[in-house]
């Protein structure tokens, strides 16, 4: 049974114990994962959330019968042998999920293509539609699974050395000459948010194999119930979290965290810290910048990702949407995306109905904006405002009647994720997906701080709901070896 989102709820207060064996800042969903792990072994372990709920970007809200995903809108990996299944069976957690086929769309300007959920599958129609790239397209798939198998081994590998330093659009350049296919394999490049001349091969391989291979999912009831499954595993444990709860500072004696402060001066000791929040905020707020020089200088130097705005809408009875396909809406017309712009529309009620109140729909749209045109806003209102009229009148080439349907709007910008995840700019995926910030080059899960890890897209192995659940699992693994 799937805790309802009304059902959480801080620990009470005089059931908080006076010291933990680990504090988990943020309950995003790696921390999450990280502390139902933890708290499965018997040991007494404290989420701090700043927000009311927990899931950080896998969240969910509600407008007048409507139930929005607040950013999260399929995830990976969900199947037996995926890396969230194999995690939930682990933690004997069970959760409904849809599987989705076709895994996606792409919508370009001139031409349109359905991804199916199977890497086979998608490889035969790729051959069928460029003849003259069939054994292309056969070695580059081929290439790109055992570079996505070679990610999960730990230690050297040539084909990790081979792609470590090249983007995805090199990568596809040493395999193709077809332009439109190359379109094609970079239209998902939002899921890691940099287009392919500056996303890595890896962190491309990493995301779109892992779609592939296991197929994208969606949780029965949304993607909040995701992380209340993940929530309610670690309570059943004994888990404690403290919701509306902002960490002030991680207590530390010269290089060990020994504890973390809450804002209003509250003091709660611990044997380790795990930090599944904003890395800047880790180490120049809570640490106040108590650390060598060369590892803030190299925290100094790293570039977020990008950010996103978001569209809710609320549609009445009668809208006929089946012209909206679920995906990738491009403006480019080349391959190499300079400048390009895209959305990406999904219509969850056409997966799972009860979201919205009976024979009524939910369209939501992700707006992908370059960072140089958000970065310097300072009327945030009225770019909410062109925002809205802008996608809507996008929509309206697909949907010419939609405006008469509309009952409810809800939009988010940038700033919007800033303020619910103190994300620096409402950064989306941590750092950025490029070369130089991936794999080796991401920070590593354990601190110059002794007892101060890391989780969460910030840190290995990157961005996506099933990337941070591999990193919750590491650390608790990593914690438990150590406690071993």
């Amino acid at each position: 049974m799937i805790l309802p989102s009304r059902c959480i709820q801080s620990t009470k207060k005089d059931a908080l114990y006076p010291s933990y064996d680990a504090i988990v800042i943020g309950a995003g969903v790696a921390g999450l994962v990280c502390g139902a792990f933890l708290a499965k072994t018997g040991k007494k372990v404290l989420i701090i959330e700043q927000h009311s709920i927990p899931g950080g970007y896998c969240t969910s809200f509600k407008r007048k019968g409507f139930n929005f995903d607040a950013a999260v809108h399929h995830i990976g990996g969900c199947g037996k042998w995926g890396i969230v299944g194999r995690c939930f069976k682990t933690l004997a957690i069970e959760m409904a999920f849809y599987p989705l086929d076709p895994m996606d769309h792409l919508i370009f300007p001139n031409f349109s293509i359905e991804i199916p959920a199977d890497l086979d599958e998608y490889t035969i129609r790729l051959q069928d539609r460029f003849p003259l790239e069939k054994s292309n397209i056969k070695n580059f798939f081929q290439e790109f699974v055992k570079l996505y198998r070679a990610t999960f081994n730990h230690e050297k590998s040539q084909i990790i050395d081979k792609y470590k330093n090249m983007t995805y659009r090199d990568m596809l350049d040493t395999f193709f000459f077809n332009d439109e296919i190359k379109m094609i394999l970079s239209g998902q490049w939002g899921y890691i948010g940099l287009p392919p001349a500056q996303a890595s091969a890896i962190g491309m391989c990493q995301m779109m194999i892992n779609y592939l291979k296991d197929g994208a999912f969606f949780p029965v009831g949304g993607t909040q119930e995701f992380a209340n499954a993940i929530f309610k595993k670690f309570i059943d444990f004994g888990g404690h979290i403290m919701l509306s709860c902002k960490a002030e500072k991680i207590l530390s004696d010269a290089k060990n965290a020994r504890g973390v402060k809450l804002q209003g001066g509250r003091e709660i000791p611990a044997k380790l810290v795990v930090s599944n929040i904003d890395v800047r905020q880790t180490f120049f707020e809570l640490l106040d910048g108590k650390l060598e020089t060369s590892f803030l200088s190299s925290i100094e130097e790293m570039r977020e990702s990008c950010s996103f705005s978001l569209l809710y809408l609320g549609i009445g009875k009668g809208a006929d949407l089946r012209k909206l396909k679920r995906g990738f809406y491009h403006t480019a017309t080349d391959a190499s995306y300079r400048d390009a712009e895209w959305l990406y529309v999904s219509i969850p009620t056409s997966i799972c109905p009860t979201l919205a109140p009976q024979d009524k729909q939910i369209i939501s749209v992700v707006v992908y904006l370059m960072k140089e045109k958000y970065k310097d806003i300072t009327n945030w209102k009225s770019f909410k405002e062109s925002l809205i009229a802008d996608t809507i009148n996008r929509i309206e080439k697909y949907l010419p009647d939609i405006k008469k349907y509309i009952e409810v709007i809800e939009a988010a910008t940038p700033k919007t994720l800033e303020r619910y995840t103190l994300n620096t700019d409402g950064a989306a995926y941590g750092w950025e997906v490029s070369v130089d910030q991936i794999g080796d080059n991401r920070l590593p899960q354990q601190t110059p701080i002794e007892n101060l890890y890391l989780t969460g897209h910030w840190t290995r192995p990157g961005p996506g709901i099933c990337a941070v659940v591999s990193s919750g699992w590491g650390v608790a693994n990593l914690i438990m070896e150590k406690w071993r």
